[in-house]
């Protein structure tokens, strides 16, 4: 190979390459290819895209006598991605020990074309909205540059900081959080005409109600929406508006993060506290606020994070003065002392004695009746679908299992037993694996034992269901959204997918009916998620557009409880208070860092031999801030055929960081085992 006009091209393939092995390879090439342009490679004999990462003129060191190297064989797309993009993907692929390629392709979206969408219902009047003196504090401290003004009881900003540009928006479900949101970027538009503005929403299926809301104050061709429900010609179709810097408003799940922004000024994330925002399932796996944090610092843009009830991570940020914190109150005529007058917990112990053996409260039924004669509508909540939560051989007590991943089947209403984590499915006549019986008892409710016990109390009430199983037979939760709010149903029985969002001003009556099982996983994160379902399913009623006080009935056997007490007063500070404590005695977050380390074999005897050799050499990292645990096995000890064991991994500290051996030891682990840094669940 003659050196003259030859480049060395290093490219980053776009495939999962385990992270211990190299992650760039080069190639040449008879031109100059600038960072982020895709190509078409080689790659261990297979044709694969790959991303430029950077290039320089060969030299004869370069192309020494026998050393071989392979030609780009296409250019697919010059500058396909930006260098802000790239170093991004960098970014997590370092922070979460996630393959540079793999990473990389979350970022390259199939280039297809689209058909023409129409957009005229995008184009809505606008509402003459008058904000509060709370809002607009908020849109002014937001939409300019200049830092707080300093209270002298409890001093916010030290000599030399500089303006503050991140925010905790903290506002009960209700207070008009979007109207903050959507002023504050009508405020920096002014001054910024060019600006682009992320909005991220928890998940997909939100998306028309946000779309709604922001195309009441901007044009349907500048907003794009980013979500797994897009097909590929419109995700592409939108992907190019906004490289373009036609769309000016992104909408999207948490893979909007890895959009072609091209002025990016103000990142929201709303309803930060949702757990959909972490990729927990499949790799990378990523959390889009800590994503979005580092993409506002690589644009020096400015960043809101707004929920009703922030995870107890972010709270601490802000108490710590790493966020702003920015309150709203309830809006209009609601406040916290009437909104407790209005919220019952019902001691599900007290109706068992008073012979109540139904699933539904004295008064829950009773409420209920009162809001079906005045033409108001209901919304039940239960934290699981089907008719059970699990089921037990009649004679000899076995659990009824799926036999891919051990998990207890669940009841459904048509007679069958299926498995929430993959497809099986049982007969009509499953055996029992231990005796062989046939009849099996269910335990626990579900959403469709609910809807049928309601039924028989609401004789011809029209009752709409919505989970898993509904939604995947009714097309899509926008249908189920349609019906109940157009007052075609009066009876809306739901899981946590319809526990936010969902505006339902006609709402006068939300009954909790199994709070206690929102308590029963043995899990470091299983009381606040507690917490924030409660409180947002809570929100469903006493909406700004409610003529009428709505009523919480939240169904317990433990009323004594001091997450379900912290939750009738509406008391957040509280709950900080006491989950803060808690995580200051172990070290966990936000006092800490966690890993979790699962390993996935094909017999059980694998599975235990590798986790035990790896937690050998991860126990060389033991010192007084990290602890390594002995391995356990999960609560779902087998999914898919395949069996699970775990490392938790402990760093004390605010700051924590990962030390250098630890991080290398993590980096040459082998095939087979999955990787989580920072994880929603230890379970």
């Amino acid at each position: 190979m003659k050196v003259g006009n030859i480049f060395i091209i290093n490219v980053a393939p776009l495939v999962n390459i385990p992270i211990s092995q190299n992650q760039v390879f080069s190639y040449f090439f008879t031109e100059k290819l600038n960072p982020g342009t895709l190509v078409e490679i080689i790659f261990s004999s297979r044709k694969l895209k790959g991303v430029v990462l950077n290039s320089y003129l060969a030299n004869e060191k370069n192309l020494a006598k026998g050393f071989k190297i392979r030609k780009i064989e296409k250019v697919l797309a010059k500058e396909f991605l930006t260098e802000k993009q790239i170093k991004l993907a960098h970014f997590i692929a370092d922070y979460y020990f996630a393959s540079l390629g793999l990473v990389l392709k979350s970022f390259v979206p199939k280039i297809a074309k689209a058909r023409i969408i129409k957009h005229e219902a995008w184009n809505i009047k606008q509402k003459k909205i008058i904000l509060t003196k709370e809002q607009q504090k908020a849109v002014d401290r937001i939409s300019t540059n200049h830092p707080p003004r300093v209270d002298k009881r409890s001093p916010r900003v030290e000599a030399g900081q500089p303006p503050t540009t991140n925010f905790l928006l903290f506002g009960p479900s209700a207070s008009g959080k979007t109207e903050v949101y959507i002023h504050a970027i009508l405020e920096i538009r002014k001054n910024n005409p060019t600006g682009q503005f992320l909005i991220l929403i928890p998940d997909a299926f939100l998306t028309p109600w946000a779309v709604e809301r922001y195309a009441q104050y901007f044009k349907s061709e500048k907003i794009a929406v980013l979500n797994s429900h897009l097909t590929h010609g419109q995700f592409y179709a939108n992907w190019e508006k906004i490289k373009s810097s036609q769309a000016k408003i992104i909408i999207g799940s948490r893979m909007a993060v890895f959009a072609p922004f091209q002025n990016l000024t103000l990142i929201v994330v709303d309803e930060e506290q949702d757990m959909s925002y972490k990729q927990w399932d499949m790799h990378p796996r990523y959390d889009a606020r800590k994503v979005a944090l580092q993409l506002a610092e690589i644009w020096k843009a400015r960043m809101v994070l707004g929920s009703a009830t922030p995870r107890i991570e972010t709270y601490f940020r802000a108490q710590e003065n790493d966020l702003e914190l920015l309150k709203l109150p309830y809006f209009g005529q609601i406040d916290e002392k009437k909104l407790e007058t209005r919220t019952f917990l019902v001691d599900m112990k007290k109706e068992r004695w008073e012979k109540n053996t139904s699933l539904v409260s004295k008064k829950l039924r009773s409420e209920i009746a009162w809001a079906l004669k005045n033409k108001k509508q209901v919304f039940l909540f239960v934290s699981r679908q089907g008719m059970s939560s699990f089921s037990f051989c009649a004679t000899c007590k076995e659990v009824l299992r799926c036999p891919k991943c051990e998990r207890a089947l669940i009841s459904h209403a048509e007679g069958h037993y299926y498995c929430l984590h993959c497809a099986y499915k049982t007969s009509l006549t499953p055996k029992c694996i231990k005796c062989g019986n046939l009849a099996f008892n269910n335990w626990g409710i579900g959403t469709q034992k609910v809807e049928k016990e309601i039924g028989n109390f609401f004789p011809g009430v029209r009752i709409l269901r919505a989970d898993n199983q509904s939604a995947k037979r009714t097309g899509s939760l926008e249908e189920i959204y349609a019906e109940f709010s157009q007052g075609q149903s009066d009876i809306l029985i739901g899981t946590q997918m319809v526990s936010k969002g969902w505006d339902l001003p006609n709402v006068s009556v939300v009954g909790i009916m199994d709070a206690d099982n929102l308590l029963t996983l043995p899990d470091f994160f299983s009381y606040e998620k507690a917490f924030q379902t409660i409180l947002q399913v809570a929100g469903r009623t006493n909406r700004p557009q409610s003529k009428f006080p709505g009523v919480v009935i939240l169904q317990t056997f433990h009323p004594e409880n001091a997450i379900f007490q912290m939750f009738s007063k509406r008391d957040y500070e509280s709950f900080f208070q006491r989950e803060i404590e808690e995580r200051k005695k172990i070290g966990l977050p936000p006092l800490g860092k966690i890993i979790k380390l699962t390993f996935q074999g094909c017999s059980w005897e694998k599975t235990e031999k590798e986790t035990e050799k790896i937690l050998t050499i991860l126990q060389k990292n033991k010192n007084v801030q990290t602890k390594i645990f002995d391995a356990q096995t999960p609560l779902l000890a087998k999914i898919r055929g395949r069996f699970r064991k775990q490392i938790v991994i402990r760093i004390k500290g605010k700051k924590a960081a990962i030390p250098e051996s630890l991080q290398k030891n993590i980096q040459a682990l082998p095939y087979g085992w999955q990787i989580d840094v920072d994880p929603i669940s230890l379970i």
